[in-house]
This record gives structure tokens, C-alpha cells and sequence, in this order.
């Protein structure tokens, strides 16, 4: 797990993307932007990146990735997706994803596959599973924990 973070932060240095990295608790890692973000649909704040790695059952969720405004469409979010795919493949884990509908083209691209809609509007995806089944069962493990700890925050920069 350590190594997948250090590669994220590799990323984020070498684009020259100065960041604030947090474990809010056991298993959510925050990387947050150095300026406040106003993107549609979503709240302002400066969250670039938030995952909960689960070892348990071998599975991570990406509740957010938000590449800043100057950065984008210079790839900087396929490289990180990439790193999350490696790191699957080599560790045997899964990555599950909350994709708003005007997302799906760009998780898709990426080889997710869609496996459940949620009731709130977004579609669940996952990647390096054997089946949709496989990942519907990660999801109904994960999600009551994702958001229940209090934060323990370690802040590193």
C-alpha cells in the first residue's frame, strides 16, 4: 500500500502539482491541491485525489480524482489510473469507482466495467475483477466502511 502512494506522489511531483497528503484514517489517503477547485455538480474544495485502500478485502475505492484545472488534458489522470491498474494486477486487488453519468466515456476508456447503478445517480464500476458478481460482493464490503471513521489526520507535504 505504501509503495501505490509513494507512486502517486511521484506523479504529482513530477507534473510539478503541489499537493498536502492526508490519511484521514486507517484506510483513506487525501491528497489535497494547494487552491480551492469549483467544478459542476460538485462542492468546492481542494480534494485532487481520495482513496480508501482496503487489504482486507483486497479492493480500492476511488471516491475522487480531480485532476486541477491548469493540469488537465495532459494525461496526468490516465497516468494515475494506470499506477491504480498496476498496482491491482500486481497485488490481486480490485478498483471500484462512483462514476457520474458524464464520467462513464472516460472510466470506460480505461477498461472499467459497469456493475451496479446506484439510487443517487451513479454508476458503480470496476476493474481487475473476474466478474461483475465479484465486484457487487467487494462493494457491498466496502461501502458501509468508507466513510465511518473518524479522521485521524496525518498531514504530510
Amino acid at each position: 500500500m505504501i509503495e501505490l502512494i509513494e507512486d502517486i506522489k511521484k506523479i504529482f511531483d513530477r507534473h510539478r502539482i503541489y499537493y498536502k497528503y492526508e490519511r484521514a484514517s486507517k484506510d483513506r489517503h487525501l491528497f489535497r491541491w494547494n487552491d480551492m477547485m469549483r467544478d459542476a455538480g460538485m462542492v468546492a474544495d481542494n480534494v485532487i485525489l481520495d482513496i480508501n485502500i482496503d487489504e482486507l478485502h483486497e479492493a480500492i475505492f476511488i471516491g475522487l480524482i480531480r485532476v486541477p484545472h491548469p493540469y488537465r488534458a495532459k494525461g496526468i489522470g490516465k497516468e494515475i489510473i494506470d499506477t491504480f491498474k498496476r498496482y491491482a494486477i500486481e497485488h490481486h486487488f480490485s478498483i471500484l469507482v462512483e462514476s457520474a453519468p458524464e464520467n462513464l466515456p472516460f472510466w470506460q476508456k480505461m477498461h472499467f466495467s459497469i456493475f451496479l447503478f446506484e439510487d443517487y445517480g451513479f454508476w458503480m464500476m470496476g476493474y481487475g475483477g473476474k466478474s461483475k458478481q465479484m465486484f457487487k460482493v467487494k462493494w457491498s464490503q466496502m461501502k458501509p466502511f468508507l466513510y465511518d471513521d473518524e479522521p485521524e489526520k496525518e498531514v504530510h507535504s
